[in-house]
């Protein structure tokens, strides 16, 4: 995949001409200059959509200077020195308190304080409104279509809006990158439209037509805690003309929130995307999985039980508590694009952010004893949610162009993978610690590289260069282990996989350096190579085998430290006021012998039912099935859809959001999924939407102790590998999906749509929401939304009866 730094300088020119030509054809396709008809007949296409293998097109064509394969010419690094800029930290948008605002019944509203200049959120969309009049609240950047992208009726309507009222609301911008962004000093500044990203919203900001310069660079983290709903405004600020990408991304928008327990409407994945111009009103209800179902939480009775533990922190020294069963307890998670066919581009370019959930026993608030709160390593300065010890590592994986901006492949169906490794937007940073603990969320959010990270000390009078350092890892894809697992190395991580682990760095002194560093190797999307030596990993810079191999973050000690949380702060580690105050898992007998848990087992069970999906590489897939030919909703000039899934060993079927391949008839029952990769050489982590499995078995490779009878949401599933876990569905419905989280497999076209049905009108733990019947597949336009009947797979439907239902 890689071209060699060493190779020839001829070597690197042909390969850019290559990346040059392929961006021309790939931007005068989207610009309708040319059709795939045109390229095909010029023989620059083959039938199944991809590019001919010739020189001067494709950097993998045989030529006089490369006699094998080689991949894109290497990124350019400019005057960027590794590890001499400072670690970004993560921003947190202003927060906004709502107030309820009478109408007229059910229409009942939440109004922002009136400085922000925002309209009131509503239950219903003010797509509606403009329905009943188009000439009120229209896109202002367009002047075509309603200003909500959200779309019309009772089915977008927000779910229990009266039980989850929204207490406060956050207003974000996603736009072109802020004027003077770079990855680094020395680099060239991004282009506007390099970086599309999220960034706070000014108030009485006016969208403009051709986009507003408002993302940061620096990711976005949302403080969130549950009991307590809130609204997240999202403004799509990206310029209206979709040629104006740079050659990559869709300016159409659809935010997924992952993972987290909600209604379809607000999980970004039922093909309700918007436009530039519009805003979406997400309703994320802070509501612990299992609410309505008290016969499944964990009673007083039971071992294990934690009174007050299914509760959230307040702004005091209190909790807020919520019905629900606390071992469905979330913390690390994050939202990014997922407009189908093209959620590969949008999260490369930048569509991605942080949220941390908290909880009673996650407060973010160490030193904090009131026998629910966890102590993990957070700080002291706020009532919760501190981030001086808590900290998110947002991992991305780019390749530059000669220009040193984004350059990613569209014609790539495999994933695509680049030779530079970031922290948080920043090019190999380093970050400034105390010898204290910390506790590290790092999230992958690359498009197709896997990691395995070890923290390596490098500079230390205690351990010689190389010696690999003890931790704790206590959350897999934001849901806590049972006992904390002391480890040396973490497993190889995926696509959307989060890692939460607890380190202790007293063990040095003022001066030492500690990285944090990659030792799996990948050199094509298709899968990871394998680990290598911790030695060789910190040789590997920029070797052939794979550059983003070695160090990508480096940690160094420091006796005194400006807080993050409190500008007016300095810790001093002299100071007895500044010590450390979080649980000590190595100290504490109780947390070794086992009589300290931070969560419990959720036990298997017998299930009402059990799947098989099959992840296929099958050409040419069938996502144009359709009537007229074209996908739903639009995929461009896409024709070749390699990847599909199979449910219950029928026919192979790719990506139509018009398409239901399952159906789930009742909250509260347990399914049994096995996953299955029948693809032959490639690796697939498969997500799992609005709700976590707990994983029961692999069929090879064996299952770690971070993995085993643990919740999660992203499953690698290892080449020709399986796996198998537990679902119980609960208390939203409408459409959501499950998907290979390798982006570019998702968007070439493996996913499915999954429909969850509520509880009907005449039966117990009905709560008014529509979603007992199917819900119509919208498809929006600039100009308003129209709607399809979806087909509903015989396999995928319980009630049919080729549909083997196990019994009770």
């Amino acid at each position: 995949m890689f071209l060699s730094r060493t190779s020839s300088s001829s070597q690197h020119r042909e390969a850019e001409r290559a990346r040059l030509n392929r961006l021309e054809i790939a931007t005068a396709l989207r610009n309708g200059q040319v059709s795939r008809r045109d390229l095909m007949r010029w023989g620059l296409m083959t039938g199944s959509g991809a590019l001919v293998i010739k020189n001067g097109l494709s950097p993998w064509a045989k030529s006089a200077h490369a006699q094998v394969p080689t991949g894109l010419p290497p990124s350019p690094r400019f005057a960027a020195i590794k590890f001499s800029q400072a670690l970004p930290r993560p921003f947190s948008p202003h927060e906004q308190l709502m107030f309820p605002q009478s109408g007229p019944g059910v229409e009942t509203s939440a109004a922002f304080p009136s400085e922000m200049k925002q309209l009131s959120a509503r239950r219903l969309s003010y797509h509606d409104a403009y329905c009943q009049d188009p000439s009120t609240f229209i896109n202002p950047a367009t002047g075509i279509g309603p200003i909500e992208g959200r779309p019309p009726g009772e089915f977008f309507a927000h779910q229990r809006w009266s039980e989850f009222f929204p207490k406060y609301g956050y207003v974000l911008s996603l736009g072109q990158v802020q004027a003077g962004s770079r990855f680094a000093v020395g680099m060239p500044e991004l282009e506007a439209n390099t970086v599309w990203t999220f960034g706070q919203r000014p108030s009485g900001h006016v969208a403009q037509y051709n986009g507003s310069r408002t993302g940061s660079l620096t990711p976005t983290l949302v403080k969130a805690r549950y009991g307590e709903p809130f609204i997240c405004r999202i403004y799509n600020d990206l310029p209206a003309r979709r040629e104006d990408n740079n050659g990559f991304g869709r300016n159409e928008a659809s935010t997924h929130l992952h993972n987290s327990h909600n209604g379809a409407e607000s999980d970004g994945a039922c093909n309700a995307f918007h436009f530039p111009g519009t805003f979406y009103d997400y309703h994320w209800a802070c509501a612990l999985a299992r609410r309505d179902m008290p016969e499944h939480w964990l009673k007083p009775t039971e071992a294990g039980y934690r009174a007050k533990a299914a509760s959230g922190p307040d702004d005091g020294d209190k909790l807020v508590e919520v019905a629900g069963d606390f071992r469905e307890i979330q913390g690390s998670l994050w939202f990014h694009d997922h407009r189908f066919f093209f959620t590969a581009e949008n999260v490369y370019k930048g569509h991605v952010a942080l949220l941390n959930l908290y909880s009673g026993p996650d407060r973010g608030r160490e030193g904090f004893a009131d026998g629910v709160n966890l102590n993990l390593p957070s700080g002291t300065r706020l009532p919760f949610g501190n981030t001086d010890f808590d900290v998110n590592l947002l991992i991305g994986n780019y390749a530059l162009d000669g220009a040193g901006q984004h350059h990613f492949d569209i014609f790539d169906t495999d994933g695509f993978l680049g030779d530079i490794m970031t922290v948080n937007g920043g090019y190999y940073p380093y970050m400034e610690v105390l010898p204290r603990r910390y506790r590290f969320r790092i999230l992958n959010a690359c498009v197709a590289r896997f990691v395995k990270l070890i923290f390596v000390a490098i500079q230390s009078s205690k351990f010689s260069k190389g010696t690999p350092l003890p931790f704790y890892f206590i959350a897999n894809d934001g849901n806590f282990v049972v006992k904390p697992i002391k480890l040396s190395q973490l497993d190889e991580q995926s696509p959307a996989e989060r890692y939460d682990v607890v380190i202790d760095f007293s063990q040095f002194s003022t001066g030492d350096i500690i990285q944090l560093v990659n030792v799996l190797q990948q050199r094509s999307g298709r899968k990871p190579d394998g680990r290598v030596s911790i030695g060789e990993a910190l040789r590997g810079n920029d070797n052939d085998n794979d550059p983003c191999l070695g160090p990508i973050l480096e940690f160094r000690i420091v006796d005194a430290l400006d807080s993050a949380d409190d500008p007016t702060k300095r810790y001093n580690m002299s100071d007895e006021a500044d010590r450390d105050r979080s649980v000590d898992f190595d100290a504490d007998t109780d947390w070794a012998s086992g009589a300290k848990r931070l969560t419990e087992q959720i036990p298997i069970v017998t299930p009402d039912r059990e799947r098989t999906l099959n992840f296929v590489r099958q050409e040419p897939g069938d996502a144009r099935a359709t009537e007229d030919g074209e996908c739903v909703p639009d995929c461009g000039e896409y024709t070749e859809f390699p990847w599909s899934i199979k449910v219950s060993g029928r026919t192979a079927h790719a990506l139509n959001a018009n398409r239901i391949s399952m159906v789930v008839p009742r909250p509260g029952e347990v399914e049994h999924w096995t996953l299955i990769n029948s693809s032959g050489g490639w690796d697939h982590p498969i997500h799992l939407h609005f709700e976590e499995g707990v994983t029961m078995s692999r069929s090879s490779g064996g299952i770690p102790d971070t993995e085993r009878l643990v919740r999660k949401d992203v499953w690698r599933l290892r080449p020709n590998g399986s796996v198998k876990f537990q679902v119980r569905f609960g208390e939203f419905g409408g459409s959501y999906v499950t998907h290979c989280h390798n982006t570019t497999h998702e968007d070439f076209a493996m996913l499915l749509r999954l429909q969850l049905k509520t509880a009907k009108p005449t039966e117990p733990g009905y709560h008014g929401q529509p979603q007992f019947e199917l819900t119509d597949t919208p498809v929006p336009t600039p100009s308003g939304v129209r709607w399809l009947k979806p087909e509903i797979l015989a396999e995928g439907d319980p009630n049919n009866p080729e549909f083997k239902k196990r019994s009770r």
